[in-house]
């Protein structure tokens, strides 16, 4: 396979010459700016998405907030339900004195 010739690029030039001084500047902005137009004309603009990113960034702000109260009232609510429930069956009664033994001593005379 055969490289294609460099048609578009000046000639190859060698140390001893000097560079050439383009003699219309104006052409090579015309090219440049045709070329710009070229590379670009094919990409599409692309929306402003700083807004939705913004939005969207307050809406999971408030999600957030909103579930870390949901789980501390959930919490307090179920802390409060289950000591209110069984406070009752874990403190001890009245207190009576120590219990009587139930075998019988032997006490000696």
């Amino acid at each position: 396979m055969t490289p294609e010739p460099r048609k578009h690029l000046p000639p190859h030039r060698t140390r001893d010459e000097e560079p050439v001084r383009d003699e219309d500047p104006v052409r090579d902005e015309e090219l440049f700016r045709d070329a710009l137009h070229r590379t670009v004309g094919a990409l599409s603009l692309q929306p402003d998405l700083v807004s939705d990113a913004v939005r969207e960034g307050h809406r999971r702000r408030s999600r957030s907030r909103g579930f870390a109260v949901t789980g501390a009232f959930v919490a307090v609510t179920a802390l409060t339900l289950g000591l209110a429930a069984l406070g009752p069956r874990l403190l001890p009664g009245p207190d009576t004195g120590p219990a009587a033994p139930s075998v019988p001593t032997v006490s000696r005379p």
